[in-house]
């Protein structure tokens, strides 16, 4: 790996080509769900299947909270942020 400095265009363009390629694959290591102020992430492998996992979630917080579940309290919701980034 070379430094920024280099103004060598295929250095640049190699540098460009890995920062994309690691941003995909970065977007593959989670799906996030989130409803109201409820947060889930997931990192999901060869044995999750996370659309159906993600289902039995939602009707597990329906039959919890029913229609509270979409409420949103606007001060937790804003500790949750700070405290979770």
């Amino acid at each position: 790996m070379t430094d920024l400095s280099s103004n060598d265009p295929e250095v640049m363009a190699e540098l460009a080509g890995d920062l994309i390629s690691a941003k995909m694959d970065a977007c593959k290591m989670t799906h996030l769900l989130r409803i109201g102020t409820f947060q889930m992430e997931v990192a999901p492998n060869e044995n999750i299947d996370v659309r159906a996992f993600f289902n039995e979630t939602i009707d597990k917080l329906i039959a919890a909270y029913g229609e509270k579940l979409l409420e949103i309290d606007i001060k937790t919701a804003m500790q949750n942020q700070l405290m979770h980034g």
